[in-house]
């Protein structure tokens, strides 16, 4: 059975006024990449963060 690369995890915080996506790709559930972005808009660190792993995978790969 072959394994599957997963997004492993995803969090969202916010401290001094900026917001901070941080995401985590894994593969049989061992971390390959992690990415995090900041910005004071949350959806603006989370665009950046998803951003920064279509560079690593490119646009086939489907990010929310």
């Amino acid at each position: 059975m072959g394994g599957r690369l997963v997004e492993f995890n995803h969090i969202h915080t916010h401290q001094d006024e900026n917001w901070t996506c941080g995401r985590s790709m894994a593969f049989d559930d061992q971390e390959l990449i992690h990415c995090e972005a900041r910005d004071p808009d949350e959806e603006d660190a989370c665009r950046r963060c998803a951003e920064q792993l279509l560079g690593y995978f490119g646009e086939a790969m489907r990010v929310h």
